[in-house]
């Protein structure tokens, strides 16, 4: 029997479980399938089995260029870590960028922030790091430039801004964060809709006397987007701030008390849990603790999930991987594979100053004139 001769829906069912890659070469074969394809519905049903059975997974590798100084991306398999290909990310922005800074995963789809090499105070309403932002599927290649964000009225000179990045599950529609401080006197949250293609300003509170770190990990779980936050002054006061995708509300989370003073901080979230890292350097030998939330209803509690060191060549984390492994960079700049289970570790043939690695599922979700893709209903 040829697969022509099958019913529609136990062809749409076997199509659904395919590679992003094979189904852009099948939007070739006939015009049904290609509207199959883009179909909103099947994205839902291959992002359904996709994100379900964590099947057709990659990982974007994010460094700077040796000879350049540019950042310079490559695209691996999640299984075997070796390179797919190559990819100019340079070409999405308008002027030349000096760093890339990936936010997400998202249902496939990642936010890229390209830091202009040259900034000037007298930049007009067309340019500045407001024109940076970049929404793109690695798998489809599928790309949108965000609209410029409107120079606040009476901007002072000083301020400091961070972003987020997640779903809307209750519209299914991306949504990108913007949290500027003025000089620590006020702040303004701006929200990007990508199914108006614009930004607004919201009415909600944050403390601007908090210092709010840009997320280094993936940090949306859920309808929540999560950042480290720490209050200003000799308080020293540490929490976690999260922000509701669906009614736009911020929330503070007290982290667990602390026995050691660490060197730096990081939220991260790991297999659909929302976790706390704690880097330590004691006596040149660096360790992580890596502590989990749980949630009991409106309690949270923070249970240490496990530590990585105290080893003298280990520099940087650079990724808490779903499968239990995770990524370093060695004193020497080489990316390092680490089971903290069983203490092995394998060098890989991966060299750089610094790192960012953001694992991703292969999806079909498209970014310009598809509608809204659920975070995903039942097919089972």
């Amino acid at each position: 029997m040829l697969i022509r001769d099958l019913p529609e829906d136990v062809v749409m069912e076997i199509l659904s479980r395919l590679p992003v890659e094979s189904l852009m070469r099948f939007k070739c074969v006939n015009k049904a399938w290609y509207f199959l394809i883009r179909n909103p519905n099947f994205i839902a049903k291959h992002l359904f089995w996709a994100t379900s059975e964590k099947r057709h997974r990659g990982f974007l590798l994010n460094r700077e260029h040796e000879i350049t100084r540019t950042p310079w991306v490559s695209l691996h398999s999640n299984k075997t870590l070796a390179v797919s290909r190559y990819v100019d990310l340079l070409q999405f922005f308008p002027r030349d960028v000096r760093e890339l800074v990936v936010f997400g995963p998202c249902n496939g789809i990642l936010c890229l922030f390209g830091v202009p090499a040259e900034l000037n105070d007298d930049d007009d309403e067309d340019r500045g790091p407001r024109d940076g932002l970049v929404l793109w599927n690695p798998a489809t290649r599928e790309s949108k430039a965000l609209p410029i964000i409107q120079r606040p009225a009476e901007m002072p000179t000083t301020f400091s801004f961070c972003f987020g990045f997640g779903l809307d599950p209750k519209t299914g529609d991306l949504k990108v964060i913007r949290i500027l401080n003025f000089n620590f006197l006020r702040c303004q949250v701006e929200v990007y809709n990508l199914s108006t293609d614009s930004w607004r300003v919201i009415n909600t509170s944050v403390n601007p006397n908090y210092r709010i770190n840009s997320p280094r990990f993936p940090s949306y779980l859920n309808g929540v987007h999560y950042w480290w936050a720490c209050e200003r002054g000799g308080s020293g006061h540490r929490l976690m701030l999260s922000f509701d995708m669906s009614n736009e509300v911020f929330q503070e989370i007290a982290l667990p008390p602390l026995t050691k003073r660490p060197s730096s901080e990081a939220i991260a979230v790991i297999n659909d849990s929302v976790a706390l890292i704690l880097v330590y350097n004691d006596l040149a030998r660096r360790f992580y603790d890596i502590c989990v939330m749980n949630e009991s209803g409106e309690e949270k509690t923070w249970t240490l999930m496990f530590t990585i060191g105290p080893r003298p060549h280990f520099s940087s984390l650079i990724e808490l991987r779903d499968d239990g492994f995770v990524l370093l960079r060695n004193k020497n700049g080489w990316l390092v594979l680490y089971d903290p289970r069983t203490q092995e570790q394998r060098e890989l043939p991966i060299y750089g100053d610094s790192f960012q690695v953001v694992s991703y599922t292969e999806t079909l979700v498209m970014l310009n004139g598809s509608g809204s893709v659920l975070e995903h209903e039942d097919y089972s």
